[in-house]
């Protein structure tokens, strides 16, 4: 298995996508002057990171329609909020159930509105983007909880998605991903209709601390660091010395008997190993994969789809592989 290359800081930015470039070093003005993102209490995260992609999610691709609604949940939880995205024209009848990333702990239906636009324009599909219930007020498995719940509402008489049940692709960026394959494997082991694909970007799959990613990436200064992670697996699935679930850290987990998944990862991330053993694992579990690598990205950067090119690539790459899962 191929593992993301050594590099040091001081040849590490000739390698970044120009794009990007004004964004990282924006990124460590910023990251200078206040305190780490996991110094900070989850309610002053969320506050800090939904006034940053205030100005990446404005001025958004048009669509036929967008609207807010809410979907019950499981065992008496509270209702779910979701955002339904429907392009001009849909090529196909069924729907891409979207999870958004922040480490669990970050994030709603705003944060990575103008990527979901972009998808469902390019690849002229449904998605449908979920609130789940963020850690650490509720942990593993209550994103979980939320993602079967919705999927088992697809296409329900009543629920106001109009998308066969059984071409449904379960989608996520960075954490998401980890909700989107940690659903899939709830759903897998519980019986019954599964997901007719998988679509996971820059996901977290493993809690392990010694990948060459890590070593690269894990100071931070291409966003995403270690001691984030670190305090974002702590949120969701408790501490590091405890027991923590398969579902949660997909890698402990028996992949056999998925759909079939596509993926990709920014060369430049933290998390960058973990989809690369990701999609070994799989392949030795007889799931059909398809893998993408981004070079020159940055851990999140499909958010900066407005300016980067690199970013709408990725999109349209994804768009592309689910328009075809969803007319299998």
């Amino acid at each position: 298995m191929q593992h993301v290359p050594e590099v040091s800081d001081a040849d590490s930015d000739d390698r970044l996508d120009p794009d990007l470039v004004p964004i990282v070093l924006a990124a460590r003005e910023k990251i200078a002057l206040r305190p780490p993102l996991h110094s900070v209490t989850p309610e002053q995260m969320r506050v800090r990171a939904k006034a940053e992609f205030v100005p990446w999610n404005a001025d958004p691709v048009e669509l036929r329609r967008v609207t807010d609604f809410t979907l019950p949940a499981a065992s008496g939880a509270k209702a779910i909020p979701v955002r339904l995205y429907e392009p001009d024209s849909r090529d196909s009848d069924g729907c891409v159930v979207h999870f958004h990333g922040g480490g669990w702990t970050i994030g709603d239906l705003d944060l990575e509105d103008a990527p979901l636009r972009w998808m469902a324009r390019a690849g002229r599909f449904a998605v449908l983007s979920v609130d789940y219930r963020l850690a650490p007020e509720h942990r593993f498995p209550a994103a979980l909880e939320d993602g079967e719940a919705v999927f088992r509402l697809m296409g329900t008489i009543g629920t106001p998605v109009d998308a066969d049940p059984d071409r449904i692709v379960l989608s996520g960026m960075s954490a998401g991903a980890n909700i989107a394959l940690g659903t899939a494997l709830r759903l897998r082991d519980a019986g019954g209709r599964q997901p007719c694909g998988l679509a996971l970007q820059y996901g977290a799959y493993s809690d392990q601390e010694t990948t060459s990613s890590v070593r690269c990436f894990g100071n931070g200064r291409y966003g995403l660091s270690l001691a984030s992670m670190r305090y974002f697996w702590e949120n969701y699935a408790g501490p590091a010395d405890g027991p923590r679930h398969p579902h949660a850290v997909p890698l402990k987990a028996d992949l056999a008997d998925l759909p079939p998944v596509f993926m990709n990862h920014a060369g430049m991330d933290v998390l960058a190993d973990d989809s690369l053993l990701l999609a070994e694992a799989l392949g030795k579990a007889g799931v059909l994969v398809e893998h993408k690598a981004y070079a020159g990205a940055i851990h999140g950067f499909t958010q900066y789809v407005k300016i980067s090119r690199l970013a709408q690539t990725a999109l349209e790459e994804t768009a592309a592989a689910i328009a075809v899962m969803l007319k299998r």
